[in-house]
Protein backbone atom coordinates (compact mmCIF):
# COMPACT_ATOMS: atom_id res chain seq x y z
CA UNK A 1 0.00 0.00 0.00
CA UNK A 2 1.02 3.65 -0.80
CA UNK A 3 2.29 5.81 1.89
CA UNK A 4 -0.99 8.15 0.98
CA UNK A 5 -3.22 4.79 1.45
CA UNK A 6 -1.73 3.91 5.02
CA UNK A 7 -2.36 7.29 5.80
CA UNK A 8 -5.98 7.55 5.06
CA UNK A 9 -6.08 4.07 6.27
CA UNK A 10 -4.74 5.54 9.71
CA UNK A 11 -7.14 8.44 9.59
CA UNK A 12 -9.90 6.51 9.48
CA UNK A 13 -9.05 4.01 12.02
CA UNK A 14 -8.39 7.24 14.60
CA UNK A 15 -11.90 8.14 13.50
CA UNK A 16 -13.78 5.19 14.71
CA UNK A 17 -12.10 5.15 17.60
CA UNK A 18 -13.08 8.30 18.43
CA UNK A 19 -16.53 7.68 17.42
CA UNK A 20 -16.32 4.57 19.48
CA UNK A 21 -15.00 5.86 22.74
CA UNK A 22 -17.72 9.17 22.31
CA UNK A 23 -20.48 6.51 22.18
CA UNK A 24 -19.39 4.74 25.49
CA UNK A 25 -19.51 7.91 27.24
CA UNK A 26 -22.42 9.22 26.26
CA UNK A 27 -24.66 6.50 26.44
CA UNK A 28 -27.10 5.86 29.06
CA UNK A 29 -25.31 3.48 31.61
CA UNK A 30 -24.14 4.48 34.78
CA UNK A 31 -20.82 5.37 35.38
CA UNK A 32 -20.12 2.68 37.94
CA UNK A 33 -19.61 -1.09 38.14
CA UNK A 34 -23.69 -2.45 38.02
CA UNK A 35 -23.61 -5.29 40.82
CA UNK A 36 -27.39 -4.97 41.12
CA UNK A 37 -30.57 -4.70 39.95
CA UNK A 38 -33.54 -5.11 42.19
CA UNK A 39 -36.09 -2.42 43.22
CA UNK A 40 -35.63 -0.66 46.26
CA UNK A 41 -38.56 -1.74 48.38
CA UNK A 42 -39.93 -4.90 46.56
CA UNK A 43 -43.74 -4.97 46.59
CA UNK A 44 -43.59 -0.83 47.53
CA UNK A 45 -45.75 -0.45 44.24
CA UNK A 46 -48.75 -2.64 45.81
CA UNK A 47 -49.12 -1.05 49.01
CA UNK A 48 -48.26 2.52 47.85
CA UNK A 49 -52.19 3.41 48.14
CA UNK A 50 -52.27 2.30 51.82
CA UNK A 51 -49.95 4.94 52.52
CA UNK A 52 -51.76 7.35 55.16
CA UNK A 53 -48.44 9.43 56.52
CA UNK A 54 -45.27 10.42 55.81
CA UNK A 55 -42.52 11.05 58.39
CA UNK A 56 -39.43 13.05 57.44
CA UNK A 57 -36.42 13.91 60.26
CA UNK A 58 -33.52 16.40 58.95
CA UNK A 59 -31.12 17.87 61.22
CA UNK A 60 -33.42 19.27 63.80
CA UNK A 61 -36.61 19.37 62.01
CA UNK A 62 -39.57 16.87 61.13
CA UNK A 63 -42.46 17.28 59.24
CA UNK A 64 -45.43 14.85 58.89
CA UNK A 65 -47.34 14.88 55.95
CA UNK A 66 -50.89 13.36 56.63
CA UNK A 67 -53.72 11.95 53.57
CA UNK A 68 -57.05 13.59 54.85
CA UNK A 69 -60.57 14.37 53.51
CA UNK A 70 -58.95 17.16 52.24
CA UNK A 71 -56.44 15.71 50.76
CA UNK A 72 -52.50 15.89 52.01
CA UNK A 73 -51.61 18.01 54.70
CA UNK A 74 -48.97 19.02 56.98
CA UNK A 75 -49.02 18.66 61.13
CA UNK A 76 -46.30 21.28 61.60
CA UNK A 77 -47.99 23.49 60.05
CA UNK A 78 -51.41 23.61 61.64
CA UNK A 79 -53.06 21.25 58.53
CA UNK A 80 -52.56 23.44 55.93
CA UNK A 81 -52.24 21.76 51.79
CA UNK A 82 -49.32 19.95 50.56
CA UNK A 83 -48.47 20.02 47.29
CA UNK A 84 -49.75 16.98 45.87
CA UNK A 85 -47.30 16.80 42.81
CA UNK A 86 -43.98 16.69 45.78
CA UNK A 87 -45.77 13.71 47.25
CA UNK A 88 -46.38 12.13 44.05
CA UNK A 89 -43.01 12.76 43.06
CA UNK A 90 -41.88 10.77 45.77
CA UNK A 91 -43.79 8.10 45.55
CA UNK A 92 -43.16 7.74 41.75
CA UNK A 93 -39.22 7.64 42.97
CA UNK A 94 -39.70 5.33 45.77
CA UNK A 95 -41.54 2.43 44.35
CA UNK A 96 -39.21 2.97 40.78
CA UNK A 97 -35.95 3.09 42.29
CA UNK A 98 -33.34 -0.10 42.03
CA UNK A 99 -30.42 -0.72 43.41
CA UNK A 100 -27.19 -0.46 41.58
CA UNK A 101 -24.52 -1.06 43.70
CA UNK A 102 -23.83 -2.34 47.50
CA UNK A 103 -21.50 -0.30 49.64
CA UNK A 104 -20.59 -0.37 53.15
CA UNK A 105 -22.06 -2.13 56.02
CA UNK A 106 -20.07 -0.77 59.27
CA UNK A 107 -21.90 2.23 60.88
CA UNK A 108 -18.89 3.67 61.62
CA UNK A 109 -18.35 4.88 57.51
CA UNK A 110 -22.33 5.59 57.16
CA UNK A 111 -21.40 9.25 57.57
CA UNK A 112 -19.08 9.55 54.55
CA UNK A 113 -22.37 8.87 52.87
CA UNK A 114 -24.40 11.07 55.21
CA UNK A 115 -26.52 7.73 56.16
CA UNK A 116 -25.59 8.00 59.79
CA UNK A 117 -28.62 9.57 62.08
CA UNK A 118 -30.23 12.78 61.02
CA UNK A 119 -28.13 15.85 62.75
CA UNK A 120 -25.63 13.78 64.30
CA UNK A 121 -22.45 15.59 65.40
CA UNK A 122 -19.72 15.28 62.33
CA UNK A 123 -15.57 15.92 62.88
CA UNK A 124 -15.67 18.95 61.02
CA UNK A 125 -18.28 20.68 63.57
CA UNK A 126 -21.24 20.52 61.30
CA UNK A 127 -24.12 17.89 61.62
CA UNK A 128 -25.30 15.23 59.46
CA UNK A 129 -27.21 16.19 56.37
CA UNK A 130 -29.36 12.62 56.21
CA UNK A 131 -33.05 12.51 56.14
CA UNK A 132 -34.91 9.62 57.24
CA UNK A 133 -38.03 8.77 55.50
CA UNK A 134 -40.72 7.02 56.96
CA UNK A 135 -43.92 5.75 55.12
CA UNK A 136 -46.65 4.77 57.66
CA UNK A 137 -50.09 3.05 56.75
CA UNK A 138 -53.63 3.63 58.50
CA UNK A 139 -52.70 1.55 61.27
CA UNK A 140 -49.92 2.96 62.46
CA UNK A 141 -47.43 0.40 61.09
CA UNK A 142 -44.38 0.75 58.97
CA UNK A 143 -44.43 0.29 55.35
CA UNK A 144 -41.13 1.31 54.63
CA UNK A 145 -38.23 3.29 56.77
CA UNK A 146 -35.18 4.78 54.62
CA UNK A 147 -32.09 6.97 55.20
CA UNK A 148 -31.30 9.18 52.36
CA UNK A 149 -27.78 10.73 52.07
CA UNK A 150 -25.23 12.26 49.55
CA UNK A 151 -26.16 12.49 46.02
CA UNK A 152 -23.55 10.79 43.29
CA UNK A 153 -23.96 13.13 40.80
CA UNK A 154 -22.63 12.55 36.92
CA UNK A 155 -23.81 8.69 37.58
CA UNK A 156 -25.61 8.37 34.29
CA UNK A 157 -23.36 11.42 32.69
CA UNK A 158 -24.00 15.09 32.77
CA UNK A 159 -27.14 16.38 34.78
CA UNK A 160 -28.09 12.46 35.85
CA UNK A 161 -27.24 11.47 39.14
CA UNK A 162 -27.92 8.50 42.11
CA UNK A 163 -28.19 8.94 45.74
CA UNK A 164 -27.03 6.93 48.51
CA UNK A 165 -29.60 5.36 51.00
CA UNK A 166 -29.86 2.96 53.65
CA UNK A 167 -33.13 0.39 54.63
CA UNK A 168 -33.71 0.81 58.39
CA UNK A 169 -33.70 -2.79 58.69
CA UNK A 170 -30.46 -3.24 57.01
CA UNK A 171 -26.77 -2.07 58.03
CA UNK A 172 -25.91 -2.14 53.89
CA UNK A 173 -25.65 1.21 52.45
CA UNK A 174 -26.40 1.38 49.10
CA UNK A 175 -26.27 3.41 45.90
CA UNK A 176 -29.74 4.06 43.68
CA UNK A 177 -30.33 4.47 40.14
CA UNK A 178 -31.74 7.82 40.57
CA UNK A 179 -32.15 11.06 42.83
CA UNK A 180 -34.79 10.87 45.46
CA UNK A 181 -35.81 14.47 46.36
CA UNK A 182 -36.93 14.52 49.89
CA UNK A 183 -38.15 18.03 51.03
CA UNK A 184 -35.65 18.82 53.98
CA UNK A 185 -38.48 21.01 56.07
CA UNK A 186 -42.29 21.78 56.22
CA UNK A 187 -42.23 24.88 54.50
CA UNK A 188 -40.80 22.78 51.32
CA UNK A 189 -43.37 20.26 51.20
CA UNK A 190 -45.98 23.40 50.40
CA UNK A 191 -46.77 26.11 47.63
CA UNK A 192 -45.64 28.89 49.37
CA UNK A 193 -47.56 31.40 46.77
CA UNK A 194 -50.50 32.59 48.08
CA UNK A 195 -52.25 34.46 45.47
CA UNK A 196 -51.16 35.84 41.95
CA UNK A 197 -53.67 38.88 41.11
CA UNK A 198 -51.16 41.13 38.75
CA UNK A 199 -52.41 45.00 38.57
CA UNK A 200 -52.89 44.06 35.14
CA UNK A 201 -56.40 42.69 37.06
CA UNK A 202 -56.75 45.28 40.01
CA UNK A 203 -59.21 47.74 39.35
CA UNK A 204 -59.45 49.51 42.60
CA UNK A 205 -57.34 49.02 46.24
CA UNK A 206 -58.81 50.77 49.39
CA UNK A 207 -56.00 50.96 52.20
CA UNK A 208 -58.25 51.00 56.05
CA UNK A 209 -61.26 51.27 54.23
CA UNK A 210 -62.77 51.38 57.44
CA UNK A 211 -61.45 54.69 58.74
CA UNK A 212 -61.18 58.29 57.85
CA UNK A 213 -57.84 58.54 57.29
CA UNK A 214 -58.61 55.49 54.09
CA UNK A 215 -56.83 56.21 51.15
CA UNK A 216 -57.36 54.62 47.23
CA UNK A 217 -55.93 54.19 43.86
CA UNK A 218 -57.66 53.19 40.81
CA UNK A 219 -58.25 53.07 37.46
CA UNK A 220 -61.23 54.07 35.29
CA UNK A 221 -61.60 51.20 32.71
CA UNK A 222 -60.14 47.71 32.12
CA UNK A 223 -58.14 49.71 29.12
CA UNK A 224 -56.56 52.33 31.42
CA UNK A 225 -52.88 51.29 32.46
CA UNK A 226 -52.36 53.82 35.29
CA UNK A 227 -53.80 54.11 38.78
CA UNK A 228 -54.93 57.60 40.23
CA UNK A 229 -54.01 58.05 44.18
CA UNK A 230 -56.85 59.73 46.01
CA UNK A 231 -56.58 62.08 47.79
CA UNK A 232 -53.60 64.03 47.18
CA UNK A 233 -52.81 66.98 49.45
CA UNK A 234 -52.85 69.88 47.86
CA UNK A 235 -49.11 70.74 46.30
CA UNK A 236 -48.00 67.22 46.36
CA UNK A 237 -47.73 64.68 43.68
CA UNK A 238 -48.45 60.84 43.92
CA UNK A 239 -44.86 58.74 43.55
CA UNK A 240 -46.10 56.64 40.80
CA UNK A 241 -43.42 54.17 41.47
CA UNK A 242 -44.87 53.06 45.19
CA UNK A 243 -48.54 53.54 43.84
CA UNK A 244 -47.46 50.27 41.39
CA UNK A 245 -45.93 48.16 44.09
CA UNK A 246 -49.56 49.15 45.65
CA UNK A 247 -51.05 48.02 42.59
CA UNK A 248 -48.76 44.79 42.51
CA UNK A 249 -49.20 43.82 45.88
CA UNK A 250 -51.37 40.86 45.48
CA UNK A 251 -48.99 39.60 42.42
CA UNK A 252 -46.94 36.17 42.91
CA UNK A 253 -47.55 37.01 46.92
CA UNK A 254 -45.88 33.86 48.44
CA UNK A 255 -45.36 33.37 52.49
CA UNK A 256 -42.88 32.88 54.49
CA UNK A 257 -44.92 30.77 57.03
CA UNK A 258 -48.37 30.28 57.43
CA UNK A 259 -50.50 29.40 60.83
CA UNK A 260 -54.37 28.81 61.66
CA UNK A 261 -55.31 32.22 61.72
CA UNK A 262 -57.03 31.66 65.10
CA UNK A 263 -53.37 31.36 66.61
CA UNK A 264 -52.66 34.94 65.31
CA UNK A 265 -53.48 37.65 67.47
CA UNK A 266 -55.10 39.83 64.85
CA UNK A 267 -57.00 43.04 66.54
CA UNK A 268 -60.71 44.10 66.22
CA UNK A 269 -59.23 47.65 64.75
CA UNK A 270 -55.93 46.09 62.54
CA UNK A 271 -55.29 47.75 59.41
CA UNK A 272 -57.07 46.01 56.63
CA UNK A 273 -56.58 46.53 52.74
CA UNK A 274 -59.18 46.16 49.88
CA UNK A 275 -58.05 45.05 46.35
CA UNK A 276 -60.70 44.65 43.91
CA UNK A 277 -60.01 42.98 40.51
CA UNK A 278 -61.95 44.08 37.61
CA UNK A 279 -64.04 41.46 37.22
CA UNK A 280 -65.24 42.47 40.86
CA UNK A 281 -63.47 39.70 42.91
CA UNK A 282 -62.74 41.18 46.26
CA UNK A 283 -60.00 40.40 48.68
CA UNK A 284 -60.28 42.23 52.35
CA UNK A 285 -56.63 41.53 53.93
CA UNK A 286 -56.39 42.15 57.33
CA UNK A 287 -52.83 42.91 59.36
CA UNK A 288 -51.03 42.24 62.36
CA UNK A 289 -47.29 43.51 62.86
CA UNK A 290 -44.74 42.31 65.17
CA UNK A 291 -42.01 43.82 66.21
CA UNK A 292 -40.73 47.29 64.28
CA UNK A 293 -37.77 48.21 61.90
CA UNK A 294 -35.76 45.99 60.50
CA UNK A 295 -36.82 43.42 62.62
CA UNK A 296 -40.87 43.90 62.19
CA UNK A 297 -43.03 40.92 60.26
CA UNK A 298 -46.30 41.12 59.13
CA UNK A 299 -49.04 38.32 59.09
CA UNK A 300 -52.11 38.81 57.04
CA UNK A 301 -55.03 36.61 56.58
CA UNK A 302 -57.81 37.06 53.91
CA UNK A 303 -61.75 36.86 52.85
CA UNK A 304 -62.89 36.92 49.94
CA UNK A 305 -66.39 37.86 48.37
CA UNK A 306 -67.85 39.39 45.41
CA UNK A 307 -67.99 43.01 43.96
CA UNK A 308 -69.26 45.16 41.18
CA UNK A 309 -66.75 44.39 37.84
CA UNK A 310 -65.89 47.35 35.71
CA UNK A 311 -67.78 48.10 32.17
CA UNK A 312 -66.27 46.01 29.82
CA UNK A 313 -65.95 42.02 28.24
CA UNK A 314 -64.24 39.88 30.54
CA UNK A 315 -61.46 37.76 28.92
CA UNK A 316 -61.10 34.81 27.18
CA UNK A 317 -61.84 32.20 28.57
CA UNK A 318 -61.62 34.03 32.45
CA UNK A 319 -64.06 32.24 35.28
CA UNK A 320 -67.27 33.80 36.37
CA UNK A 321 -66.60 35.60 39.73
CA UNK A 322 -68.20 33.88 42.02
CA UNK A 323 -66.74 30.65 40.55
CA UNK A 324 -62.87 32.27 41.10
CA UNK A 325 -64.08 33.62 44.14
CA UNK A 326 -64.84 30.25 46.04
CA UNK A 327 -61.68 28.83 44.84
CA UNK A 328 -59.86 31.85 45.98
CA UNK A 329 -62.06 31.46 49.77
CA UNK A 330 -61.00 27.46 49.76
CA UNK A 331 -57.51 28.32 49.72
CA UNK A 332 -57.08 31.39 51.91
CA UNK A 333 -59.88 31.03 54.64
CA UNK A 334 -58.61 30.02 58.02
CA UNK A 335 -55.14 30.77 57.60
CA UNK A 336 -52.88 33.79 58.46
CA UNK A 337 -49.80 34.42 56.36
CA UNK A 338 -46.30 35.72 57.36
CA UNK A 339 -44.82 38.11 54.92
CA UNK A 340 -41.82 39.61 53.71
CA UNK A 341 -41.43 43.31 55.34
CA UNK A 342 -40.92 44.44 51.74
CA UNK A 343 -44.89 42.95 50.55
CA UNK A 344 -45.93 43.06 54.04
CA UNK A 345 -45.56 47.02 54.78
CA UNK A 346 -47.71 48.05 51.54
CA UNK A 347 -50.61 46.54 53.44
CA UNK A 348 -50.40 49.65 56.11
CA UNK A 349 -48.96 52.41 53.60
CA UNK A 350 -50.71 55.48 54.65
CA UNK A 351 -50.93 58.85 52.13
CA UNK A 352 -47.81 59.80 52.98
CA UNK A 353 -46.22 56.78 51.86
CA UNK A 354 -47.36 57.07 48.35
CA UNK A 355 -46.29 60.62 47.88
CA UNK A 356 -43.50 62.28 45.95
CA UNK A 357 -40.99 64.05 48.94
CA UNK A 358 -42.24 67.48 49.62
CA UNK A 359 -39.18 69.15 48.74
CA UNK A 360 -39.57 67.58 44.85
CA UNK A 361 -42.96 68.80 44.33
CA UNK A 362 -42.94 72.25 42.18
Amino acid sequence: MSPKGLLVLASVTLGAVALAAHAIITRDVPVTTVVYDEPLFPGLAERIGEVASIRVRYEDKTATVRRTERGWTIDELDGYPVDPGKVQSLARSLVTARLLEAKTDRPERWNRLELDEPGTPRPDGGKSRSKELVLVDGRGETIARLYVGKTRYGLFGPGRGGVYVRRAEDSRAWLLDRRIEVPEEPLDWIDRQIVDLPRTQIARVVLRPDREDRLAIRRTSREATDFALEPVPAGRKADPNRVERLADALSGLSLQDVRAAAKVPFAEDAPRARFETVDGIVLEARLHKEGEGDDASFWVRFAVFTGEALPGEPAANAKPAVERARELSARLDGWAFKLSKWAGERFAWTVEDLLEPADKTS
